[in-house]
C-alpha cells in the first residue's frame, strides 16, 4: 500500500525527465535506425534496402580500421588518463600546500573550448614553427623530435593526449571527491598499524572508490567512442587514415558523401558496441557494495 501511493508521487516527477529522454534520445536513435534501413540519392529520395548497409559495414576495409582506431584510441587514453588523474587527486587529498593553485592548474585547460585546445596543439605540435621540438633539440633529445601530427606512428597518441590533457581536471575532480568521502578512522587505523601511503592507496582506497573507478572507465569509454572534434580539426582523420575514428569517418560518408543511410549503419553499430561495452565493464568490475 506504502509502496503505491510512493509510486503515485514519484510518477509525475519523473515524466519530464522521460519526455527529454523520449525527445533527445529515444527518437533521434529510432530515426537514425529508420535512416540505416534506407539508402539515399543524390536527389535525396530514400529507397528502403532493408539490411543491405550493415552488410556493407562487414566487408569495409575503411570502417573495420575506423573501429580498429576507435578501440586504440580507447585503450591509449585509459592509460594516458588513469593513472596520471589518480595520482594527482591521491596527492590532493593530502592537503598539500598551495593545493587550490594545482586544483586550478589542472582544472583550467576545462574551460578552454575544444577549437582552441585543438588549434594550439596543432601549433605546438608544428615540427618547426611549435614548441615541442626545439624544447626537446634544446635539451639534447633531438632523436625524439618526430612529425608528431604528420606521422602515422604517432598520430593517434598526439590527438589522444590532447583530448586527455583538455578533460583530466573533470576526472581529477570527481576522484578527488571520491578520495574525501574515504572514511579518515579507517585510513588512520591503517597508519597506526604501520601502513605505507603507497599500501594504503593501492590496498585501501582505491578497491573503496571500486564503484567510482567503474563508472569513470565507462564514462571514458563511451567518450572516446565519440571522439570528432579533437580528430577533426587537428587531423581530419589523417595521415593516410591512420586517426580515422568511427565519428569522423561517418561525418565524411554522410555529408562528403550524402550517403546517409549508411553513416546511420556505422552510427547504430557504434550505439551497439558502446551498450554492450558498458555492460561488460559493469559486469565485469562489479564489486560488492562497501558501507561506510
Amino acid at each position: 500500500m506504502l509502496r503505491k501511493a510512493q509510486r503515485r508521487i514519484i510518477v509525475p516527477f519523473l515524466l519530464p525527465a522521460f519526455a527529454l529522454l523520449a525527445l533527445f534520445f529515444l527518437y533521434p536513435l529510432f530515426r537514425t535506425i529508420d535512416l540505416s534501413l534506407n539508402e539515399f540519392s543524390r536527389t535525396g529520395t530514400m529507397t528502403f534496402v532493408g539490411t543491405d548497409q550493415y552488410e556493407r559495414l562487414v566487408g569495409d576495409p575503411d570502417f573495420a580500421s575506423s573501429l580498429k582506431n576507435t578501440f586504440l584510441l580507447t585503450i591509449i587514453g585509459a592509460l594516458m588518463l588513469f593513472p596520471p588523474a589518480i595520482t594527482i587527486a591521491w596527492a590532493l587529498s593530502h592537503r598539500l600546500r598551495g593545493e587550490r593553485f594545482f586544483r586550478f592548474f589542472v582544472f583550467a585547460p576545462v574551460v578552454l573550448s575544444v577549437a582552441v585546445v585543438s588549434i594550439m596543439w596543432k601549433f605546438l605540435y608544428h615540427p618547426t614553427l611549435g614548441l615541442i621540438n626545439p624544447t626537446l633539440e634544446g635539451l639534447g633529445l633531438g632523436a625524439l623530435a618526430k612529425t608528431w601530427l604528420g606521422d602515422p606512428a604517432t598520430a593517434l597518441a598526439a590527438v589522444t593526449f590532447v583530448s586527455v590533457w583538455h578533460g583530466i581536471g573533470i576526472w581529477v575532480v570527481l576522484l578527488c571527491a571520491g578520495f574525501e568521502r574515504l572514511p579518515t578512522d579507517v585510513l588512520e587505523a591503517a597508519r597506526i598499524d604501520g601502513a605505507g601511503e603507497g599500501r594504503i592507496l593501492f590496498s585501501i582506497m582505491l578497491p573503496m572508490l571500486a564503484d567510482l573507478l567503474r563508472m569513470l572507465l565507462v564514462l571514458w569509454v563511451v567518450q572516446s567512442f565519440q571522439a570528432f572534434a579533437f580528430i577533426y580539426i587537428m587531423t581530419g582523420g589523417g595521415p593516410f587514415g591512420s586517426t580515422e575514428t568511427v565519428g569522423t569517418l561517418m561525418y565524411r560518408v554522410a555529408f562528403d558523401q550524402a550517403d546517409f543511410g549508411y553513416a546511420a549503419a556505422m552510427g547504430v553499430v557504434l550505439v551497439v558496441l558502446m551498450l554492450v561495452l558498458a555492460k561488460v565493464l559493469n559486469k565485469v568490475m562489479k564489486r560488492d557494495e562497501l558501507q561506510y
